[in-house]
């Protein structure tokens, strides 16, 4: 070849490559901008995903998926979320490279509508909990790409077809029905309907050696799992665990005026689990300990656990059906399965006070952050999924539900839940943020719900009252610091023994102890001043 040949064909090269976009390289996790250019790209995602799980734990899993999706622009690059090292990618059919943890796809390598990628793989160990007789996977908030590629976000909901391959001796379940399930070989084979679109974080299965017991509640056909080996203690919690959950679920139906929005209603309860429980549509997860209760126990202790079945279940509707668009959004799903939890349940302990419990559970937690200077609001930015595990805290868990309490009470119960059945039927199988509820509310009352929901659920801190009355905030509903007059604090204590409402007694110490704190706050600050003039 001549000189003048490999000269054209050389700066034909060059033009070639100058013309191929400099992309940038997307961060580890899921980022913003990320999940806000695949939200707007991407649409009916459907994973068909298969688990070989071996007999021994140290063994890897080998698995496959097809990812089916409709791709609206090919002009940027495709990425899907892998959140492990390159060694654990097989094969991927089409061209790819691997950065950051994520699966890069060119644009010249896509197509644009209807469009299915195949990628073998072997399965990430972080959020499959293994054991020698079990696995379960637990993928919240940000944790499926750990265990398989995906588009690991919850405002891309998809649908998802599963098969299990595991030892002959082993059970499993997962969100979908069982469909088919055979021997070959030794091995057992597991396959599952396809779910309804949910997001990633809920997506759940587990497989080992596992008992089931199933029961008609109500006319819907429910089956437990569990590992307990003490079959007394089973069989003296087995009836109060199904009717706690088919009381759970009539209510929900009832108040939503939603059936159930999913294909079963199973779940599992595990050994040592990380949380009391989890709330994967068909197949909940619960830690065992919290359902299979002892002889004698306390009745806070049975409340405990019909307070953690109705959390959980109102989840089915409040964070599954309708789910939250980003996590910054997270702590609506956790309000609103307390909120409905606490109404399923507190008729059944009229022995409780229930205004006292809400009280020491929520305030001093919610005060204890909400006074300093790095109180957050509720709704928090959050950059990147990531960091989904710095949302949580007490404002989330303390603080929002008494805003949420606070509402209820400014709009009145009625307006409330007709305003919360129109939020789920609008949204349902998708995705909502909290102004989308607030919308919803401001067109049913001239209250501008807006303006409060920006000072109280968008801005950071405690309001101040200045007391007019003697003793503020008597009945413990209002929130914020009550300054309190040193006659009364007096009169409170030289009169407590009359004061026959513990409610009370707790709001006014409530009252005292976060007026002490302020006061020990404004000498901190004098003393620091005087410092730095002396």
């Amino acid at each position: 070849m001549c000189l003048k040949n490999i000269l054209v064909i050389a700066a034909m090269a060059l033009t070639l490559l100058s013309c191929k976009k400099d992309y940038p390289l997307p961060d580890q996790g899921v980022s913003l901008a990320l999940n806000d250019a695949r939200k707007a790209s991407l649409s009916d995602v459907n994973y068909h995903l298969h688990f070989n799980i071996p007999d021994k734990k140290d063994k890897p899993i080998v698995a496959w998926e097809i990812i089916n999706f409709n791709l609206k622009d090919v002009s940027n690059p495709l990425v899907l979320d892998f959140s492990v090292d390159s060694t654990h990618l097989i094969s991927v059919s089409v061209p790819y490279t691997f950065r950051n943890q994520h699966i890069i796809i060119d644009p010249e390598d896509l197509t644009k509508g209807e469009m299915s990628i195949k990628i073998e793989f072997i399965a990430g160990d972080l959020s499959l909990n293994r054991n020698d007789e079990y696995l379960y996977s637990l993928f919240v908030p940000d944790r499926a790409s750990t265990c398989f590629p995906l588009f690991d976000q919850p405002n891309l909901k998809a649908t998802y077809s599963l098969a299990l391959e595991t030892p002959a001796d082993w059970t499993a379940v997962s969100n979908g029905p069982l469909m088919s399930q055979s021997i070959v070989d030794g091995r057992h084979f597991y396959m599952f309907n396809t779910s309804k679109p949910i997001s990633s974080y809920i997506i759940a299965f587990a497989a080992g050696k596992f008992k089931s017991a199933t029961q008609n509640v109500n006319g819907r056909e429910m089956t437990m799992y569990y590992r307990e080996t003490d079959s007394v203690k089973v069989k003296k919690n087995l009836n109060d665990i199904f009717e706690l959950h088919g009381k759970a679920l009539a209510w929900l139906e009832d108040y939503t005026a939603i059936p159930y929005p999913f294909e079963k209603f199973d779940f599992a309860l595990i050994p040592s689990f990380q949380y009391g429980g989890m709330e994967h549509p068909g197949s909940i997860f619960y830690n065992e300990s919290s359902l299979f209760l002892d002889d004698n126990v306390s009745v806070n202790r049975k409340m405990g656990r019909a307070s953690l079945i109705a959390h959980e279940t109102a989840h089915m509707w409040f964070g599954d059906l309708v789910t939250m668009n980003w996590f910054n959004d997270v702590w609506m799903k956790e309000v609103f399965a307390n909120f409905m939890a606490a109404k399923i349940v507190q008729p059944s302990f009229p022995q409780i006070d229930h205004d006292l419990r809400f009280l020491l559970a929520h305030y001093p937690s919610a005060y204890a952050v909400d006074r300093t200077k790095g109180a957050n609001p509720i709704i928090q930015p959050l950059d990147n999924l990531k960091n989904a595990g710095t949302m949580y805290g007490a404002i989330i868990y303390q603080k929002a539900p008494v805003v949420m309490r606070l509402l209820e009470r400014r709009i009145g119960e009625d307006m409330m839940r007709e305003s919360l059945q129109e939020y789920l039927k609008t949204f349902s199988y998708g995705n909502a943020v909290w102004d989308d509820l607030v919308n919803i509310i401001d067109k049913r009352t001239p209250d501008d719900i807006s303006a409060w929901s920006k000072e109280w659920v968008y801005t950071p801190g405690m309001h101040v009252y200045e007391a007019n009355e003697e003793f503020p905030n008597p009945d413990g509903i209002e929130y914020g610091y009550f300054r309190m007059r040193e006659t009364s604090v007096e009169k409170f204590f030289a009169e407590y023994q009359k004061w026959d409402k513990p409610v009370f007694r707790a709001s006014m110490m409530i009252n005292i102890w976060e007026s002490r704190q302020h006061i020990f706050s404004q000498n901190w600050k004098r003393s620091s001043r005087q410092k730095e003039i002396h």
